[in-house]
């Protein structure tokens, strides 16, 4: 035993010092890659058959009166793969940052997400617009015209253009400057992701040991800000406080329930997702329309976060369900997918609209399966060449049989590696990460 004033000294110091951080460890949703999978096939489907879409219901508001316009109608719906995506993306980082609390902290979080998200996007911003550039020189208008319009890369002002690489054109035009737009539709998802992380590793310095608190705080903060930008006709559209905050709340509230609520905690917790379906069914009518709004995100992600809950205890029974295995597999590239498809897409399926294939019938029988299958191929194209590149190595992690994953799993709802021998093959294969994109031109 030392009895020195100086040891006395660093006992007391070390005695005072906050006690480590201890979270449960996160447990990772065994359908995760399934819901990814499922949620980049819809928003493919949707930016497929936008065209069609936009002719019938946005423009003229048609009725449904055979089985072509009622299929067209279904996929007018699959953007919600979007508010499904949202929460899903709530949920991991929740779990990231609570693995990241005595392993990096914020710096390590960040420099995690940046690797894993900017260099494959630059990478597939690159390639789509010399795309762009090339097939408009030979087809003009087959992807800067019709409904889920795409620019062109030469037009872009500099402002613009900065937004697009930087990944915050989604609220850039909320400072100044010209019109947000995005040379890939589908991307005002990804900025509004970046956002996320930004408060995600603000909050892991500030509130290590409080994490989920702050979120809850962040939430009223966010919705507030939501609430004066109504009443003062700020424009906030594209940020934080557009909204949107809600649907990756849900996913907050979800990791919570999973990780800490007990007893009547649970019960809590789905009668408050039970009211928050119920105060948006005030409207049907609401949910019934071919335009995307608020109501039907909110809808949703309320509707899916219960249902998940509900069902956490039979979960990894349904996992196991060999007929999930193909949406498991486009999950696990869905990434890749979401970065590739936008031209893909846009150019297959105009095409086809600008050649006469464009009844209701044709277009989800003929136009949308192609687009899909050439997404798909993409997919596999830009994870084998560039995104597996970026993704952390499974060499230090445990088998994948352990329930609870490291974090570099469950980040961001991003997809997780493909085991190794995984193939690929499209065979195999029956996608965000997913994307919402409002109608233009």
């Amino acid at each position: 035993m030392n009895d020195s004033p100086q040891a006395d000294g660093a006992t007391a110091l070390r005695d005072a010092s906050p006690a480590p951080v201890s979270y449960p460890r996160p447990r990772r949703l065994e359908l995760l890659d399934v819901w990814r999978g499922t949620c980049c096939l819809m928003l493919v489907v949707f930016h497929a058959s936008m065209q069609g879409i936009a002719h019938r219901f946005w423009n003229d508001d048609r009725p449904v009166d055979d089985l072509g316009s009622a299929l067209l109608w279904l996929a007018a719906r699959t953007w919600i793969g979007v508010p499904i995506f949202f929460v899903i993306s709530g949920y991991c980082i929740m779990a990231t940052l609570t693995a990241r609390v005595d392993r990096g902290g914020a710096g390590e979080f960040l420099k995690r997400r940046f690797v894993r998200i900017y260099p494959p996007y630059w990478i597939a911003l690159a390639v789509s617009a010399i795309a762009i550039i090339l097939i408009e020189s030979k087809w003009p208008g087959v992807l800067t015209g019709g409904t889920f319009s795409i620019l062109h890369p030469l037009e872009l002002p500099f402002d613009v253009l900065l937004g697009n690489v930087t990944l915050t054109e989604s609220w850039r035009h909320c400072l100044g400057g010209s019109p947000s737009s995005h040379l890939l539709p589908n991307t005002w998802t990804l900025a509004y992701e970046e956002q996320f992380y930004v408060v995600a590793a603000l909050i892991l310095v500030a509130l290590p040991r409080r994490i989920l608190t702050a979120f809850a705080l962040f939430t009223v903060v966010a919705m507030s800000g939501k609430v004066i930008s109504k009443l003062t006709g700020i424009d906030v559209h594209g940020s934080i406080f557009d909204g949107q905050w809600l649907l990756i709340a849900c996913g907050l509230l979800l990791y919570w329930r999973i990780h800490f609520a007990r007893g009547w905690q649970v019960h809590a917790t789905h009668a408050a997702l039970a009211l928050g379906i119920v105060a948006h069914l005030r409207d049907p009518a609401r949910l019934l329309e071919a335009m995307p709004n608020h109501d039907i995100d909110r809808f949703v992600a309320f509707a899916f976060t219960l249902a998940t809950s509900l069902t956490i205890d039979v979960e990894s029974r349904i996992a196991r369900w060999s007929v999930l295995e193909p949406l498991r597999r486009v999950g696990r590239i869905s990434y890749s997918i979401y970065l590739s498809h936008a031209v893909v897409a846009k150019g297959i399926s105009h095409a086809a609209w600008r050649a006469g294939v464009d009844s209701p019938l044709e277009t989800m029988l003929v136009v949308v399966p192609t687009c899909v299958l050439a997404s798909i191929g993409s997919g596999v194209v830009f994870y084998r060449l560039v995104e597996r590149h970026f993704i952390p190595s499974r060499s230090t992690q445990k088998p994948a049989t352990d329930s609870a994953t490291p974090a570099s799993e469950v980040e961001s709802g991003l997809p997780t590696p493909l085991p190794a021998g995984a193939s690929l093959a499209l065979s195999a294969t029956p996608t965000i990460e997913p994307n919402r994109a409002s109608p233009q031109g």
